[in-house]
């Protein structure tokens, strides 16, 4: 945000026109130059402002969605970094009007603690994003990090991606950190930005001491000096450790750029590790200016500049090339069986290997498997495929298989949230899966801790093939989009110094239990899950030791619904 605008402040009391939105193409067209190029890492940040808010900002909705879209395409960078981002149905347009991108939104729900931290003000908060060429890389991780930084960075904290590729010939992952620092040239913002730019740095120091790393997004300050007249820049902290850390656009800072339309500060930033900071094609970081190419821009599009800056990262198999193979497959299934066939292409070469994942913990490197699966259900299956150069590439689909001639209907805990995230004990949760043929009443069913009944289920509760249901401390801690219940005696209790879980059915026999130690409930907001997941056999893990995720509640142990 530009530092003296009262949009600025999330915190202000919004007042949003209740009138449906429309994106409909408009009807001019910006025809915007590349500034990319073919076989380097091209990176750009930049503040949409206000994109899809019909109250604020651009007035024109389908006009802005039209001009950033067409900067972006333009542009031709490999990943993009945004800020400001309002409307989910505007930012889902917006990527699928770019063919061979793909794009996440901080309140998406395989964001860890985006829906959390990003869906306030009827989610019509300001939201970061990452949006990159599919072809290029696949998302391992997305994450909300620094959250008891919330405050100092004004309702938004950053957002972490980990995109795996092809980089100088090797699979590798890169780390991109999306920022939307606290607004503002008052003392009480510095007074905020401070504490959050140590945070940021301890985090970094901590966490990345030796990896790639870019932090990108607007952070609504200078480097040279503190927009806030007579302070030092809060991110001085990152500048004087040169051996560590480089801002390539500095020299844009110390140059007199400006990367707003209203104001002479450079606020929006590209900081990398040194790692990164060596493979920087010096000179390449600007501000670029579309306003050359699309008429009125401050007003129709955004009071921001996009940021641009190149790295020496050589994309796909070694060769100077952006065309990493592309995995596909198809499967057909009877029962319980399944017969894999891998229609994976790769226009640079052949597909020299293949490795399978099929949700169950087994694996294959054969080029069309088949197997049979234990159980009924929805398994997350993955192809990666590898070039003659190098590269990969990764597609998942979700692969429902049934029990013919109705097998038995088989009920396992799968999951136990006994530490909750927080310090509500609403959150606390069981997760019961059946992973049989058939479908099973489970009304009068009860959950049980060590000590006494916790739920009982109601009557008319069925549990479908392949399906869960998640008992919940407290309705308050219940997310959308699974099938879940609150516990009928208003509490799980379940301790944090280890417990059991118990499932009985309606006549009072145990079908199944679990019990937890203090280690497994160690840390907040982590379950304890079945590995491998849906598996009555499977052993008692930390669910982060399977997963990027740290709880799956009603979920696959992926994020993937049941």
């Amino acid at each position: 945000m530009i530092k003296t605008s009262l949009r600025a402040f999330m915190g202000a009391i919004l007042v949003f026109v209740a009138l449906p939105i429309s994106f409909a193409p408009a009807a001019h067209a910006a025809t915007v130059p590349s500034q990319g190029s073919a076989t380097q890492l091209d990176v750009g940040n930049w503040n949409v402002e206000w994109f899809g808010d019909t109250g604020t900002g651009p007035t024109n909705e389908a006009l802005q969605q039209a001009n950033v879209r067409d900067v972006m395409a333009g542009a031709n960078m490999d990943v993009w970094g945004l800020s400001e981002v309002v409307s989910t149905s505007a930012f889902n347009t917006l990527v699928s009007g770019m063919p061979g991108f793909t794009g996440v939104l901080a309140n998406n729900p395989i964001v860890t603690n985006g829906p959390q931290y990003y869906s306030d003000f009827s989610n019509a908060e300001q939201k970061v994003a990452l949006v990159w060429r599919s072809s290029m890389a696949s998302l391992v991780s997305a994450k909300v990090i620094l959250t008891s930084q919330n405050s100092n960075f004004a309702g938004r904290p950053p957002v972490e991606f980990t995109l795996r590729g092809t980089f100088d010939g090797a699979t590798r992952d890169l780390v991109f950190i999306v920022v939307h620092a606290k607004a503002g040239s008052t003392q009480d913002a510095l007074n905020l930005r401070n504490p959050a730019s140590q945070a940021l740095k301890s985090y970094l120091d901590s966490t990345y001491p030796t990896q790639d790393v870019f932090v990108i997004g607007d952070w609504n300050d200078d480097v040279d000096t503190s927009i806030t007249t007579g302070n030092a820049s809060p991110y001085a902290n990152f500048v004087n450790n040169t051996a560590r850390y480089g801002f390539p656009t500095r020299a844009l800072s110390l140059a007199g750029v400006a990367s707003t339309t209203g104001f002479p500060d450079f606020i929006d930033h590209q900081l990398n590790t040194n790692e990164v900071n060596a493979k920087y094609v010096a000179g390449s970081a600007t501000a670029f200016q579309p306003q050359a190419y699309v008429p009125n821009y401050a007003t129709t599009t955004s009071d921001h500049y996009p940021v641009l800056a190149r790295y020496n990262f050589t994309l796909g198999g070694g060769g100077g090339t952006n065309q990493p193979p592309t995995a596909a497959f198809t499967r057909s299934c009877t029962n319980l069986t399944c017969t894999f066939t891998d229609g994976s292409t790769d226009a640079d070469g052949t597909i020299a290997g293949r490795s399978w994942t099929f949700g169950d913990g087994r694996t294959s490197t054969a080029t069309n498997p088949s197997l049979a699966y234990a159980a009924a259900g929805t398994y997350p299956v993955s192809l990666t495929v590898t070039d003659n150069g190098g590269a990969t590439h990764t597609t998942t689909q979700n692969v429902t298989v049934t029990a013919g001639g109705g097998g038995p209907a088989n009920v396992i805990i799968n999951e136990v949230l006994a530490n909750e995230p927080g310090s509500s004990t609403a959150g606390e949760a069981v997760e019961i899966v059946n992973i049989g043929g058939t479908a099973i009443s489970i009304a009068g069913w009860t959950v049980r801790d060590g000590t006494a009944v916790r739920h009982t289920f109601a009557a008319g509760t069925t549990l479908q093939p392949g399906k869960a249901i998640t008992v919940f401390g407290g309705a308050s801690s219940i997310p959308g989009g699974i099938v879940a219940v609150a516990a009928s005696t208003g509490d799980l209790n379940l301790a944090n110094g280890g417990d059991q879980v118990i499932l009985r059915d309606a006549a009072g026999a145990t079908v199944q239990s679990m019990t937890y130690t203090s280690s497994q409930a160690s840390s907040d907001g982590v379950s304890i899950n079945r590995s491998p997941d849906g598996s009555a056999a499977g052993a008692w893990v930390k669910h982060n030791t399977i997963s990027s995720l740290t709880r799956s509640p009603g979920q696959r142990a992926n994020g993937t619904v049941f």
